[in-house]
Parts: C-alpha cells; sequence; structure tokens
C-alpha cells in the first residue's frame, strides 16, 4: 500500500494544503505577502464572484435536470430492449460521444450553432419555417446550447450507470407485482424508483459536481470572459482568470475554496434528501 499512500500524500493532500495556504497569502506564484482571509473577504465581496455563481447554478440546474432524465429514459428503452445484443449495440452507440475530447465536441458544436442562416441548426429550422437563433452568439441562448452540449456528450456515461442500476433490480419483484396486478406505472413507482435511488443520489451528487467544475466548454466557446455578454463565466473561469491572467494565485485558491465548501454543503443536503428514514 505504500505507493498509494506516497502517491494520495504527493498529489492530493498536499496541493490541497498547500492551496489553503497560498489562500492565505497575496501571492503571485513565487512569494506571497500574508493577508490572512483577506483574499475571501475580497472574493464574497466581488460582484464578478457572484455572477459567475449565479451561472453555474442556472447551467448546474440545467444539466441535472435535462440530462439526467433524458439519459434514464435512454437506459430504460434500452434496458427494455429484447435482443441482448441489440442492448450492447446500443451502449456503445450512445457512448461513443463520451470518449470524444470536449474541445472536439465545443468546436463542432460552435459549427453547428454557428449564429447565422450557414449554421447546421439554422438551416435545419429555416426548413420548418422557423428564424434563425443567436445560439452560442446571443446570451439568451448561449447557456442552452452549451447544455445540449453537455447532455449529448455525457449521456453515454450516464446511461451505464443506470443501466448498472436497473438491472441490479431483482426480476422476481416484477413477478411478484404482476401477479398481485400491479400495472406497469405501480412497478416503476414501488419498485424501480426505490431500487434506484442510491444510483439516482449518485448520479445527482455526480453531476452537481460536474456542473460546478464546468470550464473546457464554456472556455473554449466564451472564452476567459465566458462570452456572449458573460453568460458563461463560470466560477471556473473566475479561478482561472485570477490564477493565470492576473497571476493572483491567493485569490484563485481562496475561491476554488470556497466553490469547494459549496460542493461539499450541497452534497450534505443532497445525502439528507436521499438517505432511508426506515
Amino acid at each position: 500500500m505504500l505507493p498509494l499512500i506516497v502517491g494520495v500524500l504527493a498529489f492530493s493532500l498536499y496541493p490541497i494544503g498547500e492551496a489553503f495556504r497560498i489562500s492565505l497569502y497575496h501571492h503571485n506564484g513565487v512569494r506571497g505577502i500574508w493577508t490572512g482571509l483577506g483574499n475571501y473577504d475580497f472574493i464574497l465581496h466581488d460582484t464578478s464572484f457572484w455572477r459567475a455563481l449565479k451561472n453555474t447554478v442556472i447551467m448546474g440546474l440545467m444539466s441535472v435536470g435535462i440530462g439526467l432524465p433524458v439519459s434514464f429514459i435512454v437506459a430504460s428503452l434500452i434496458n427494455s430492449l429484447a435482443f441482448p445484443r441489440l442492448s450492447v449495440l446500443m451502449k456503445a452507440v450512445y457512448f461513443v460521444p463520451n470518449v470524444t475530447s470536449t474541445i472536439a465536441a465545443s468546436i463542432v458544436f460552435l459549427l453547428l450553432f454557428y449564429p447565422t442562416e450557414k449554421g447546421i441548426a439554422n438551416t435545419v429550422m429555416n426548413l420548418f419555417g422557423f428564424a434563425p437563433l443567436g445560439w452560442m452568439a446571443d446570451p439568451h441562448y448561449a447557456q442552452i446550447s452549451v447544455i445540449l452540449m453537455d447532455t449529448w456528450h455525457g449521456v453515454g456515461y450516464s446511461v451505464l450507470i443506470w443501466l448498472a442500476g436497473l438491472q441490479s433490480i431483482s426480476r422476481d419483484l416484477y413477478e411478484a407485482a404482476e401477479v398481485d396486478g400491479a400495472s406497469k406505472l405501480k412497478q416503476w413507482l414501488y419498485i424501480t424508483i426505490p431500487g434506484m435511488k442510491p444510483v439516482i443520489f449518485f448520479m445527482v451528487v455526480m453531476g452537481t459536481i460536474g456542473a460546478f467544475k464546468r470550464f473546457s466548454e464554456v472556455f473554449v466557446i466564451g472564452g476567459p470572459d465566458g462570452n456572449p455578454g458573460g453568460s458563461l463565466f463560470t466560477l471556473m473561469l473566475y479561478v482561472y482568470r485570477y490564477g493565470f491572467y492576473t497571476y493572483e494565485f491567493g485569490k484563485a485558491a481562496a475561491a476554488s475554496y470556497i466553490i469547494f465548501i459549496i460542493i461539499f454543503a450541497v452534497t450534505l443536503i443532497n445525502f439528507k434528501m436521499f438517505q432511508n428514514k426506515d
């Protein structure tokens, strides 16, 4: 176990402790001046931080609220297929986007959602008589565009997790329910949902953490300022801007710890919501 322990200490625990130490300094990456909780006070009074938090929460709610139900429906449909080989094929098909680089996927969706009539999405909409949309160039649609891309990119991973949970529920329970005359809806409500409770908890927590760590796609699409109009400016872009644009590593580290506290609090809330009362 020694190599594992050394690895955890060197690449996990030490960076966490060092980041906290740096957060107490006005630090440029080489040397620092003690500021105590000054960086935390600055961030909590910075309007840019609260704007980034608002964007992150809104996109996170959309991501979890759209991505998880869609992937659960897809997993349920695959799980109901009568032919095992077709089920394996469908799992592979839906998982293919997940192995695609986030950067590559973002560039492809920039072309797909090109804001003029030359864009693929607007061309299709024009065929049905709809006016073209600004998509990723319009602050009103940019967040939705990123969530659509994120859903497409991550649905394969979610489908595999949902399928593992669905297939772990004993078929005996469904057969007993059918004998007792339970409808498909009642089987879903009283067998599937309770049986999937641990998986739902896992997916919600991981989806929340992923939403708060959103960086690559918004950086490729909107740059360090989260354009258009700052609608894609997330917490990770906030940290990135202070860490690698102004070289104020103390503020970047303090912001990272605040984000950690927020994620930890949300995880505890989810845990309380999903824990068994029995």
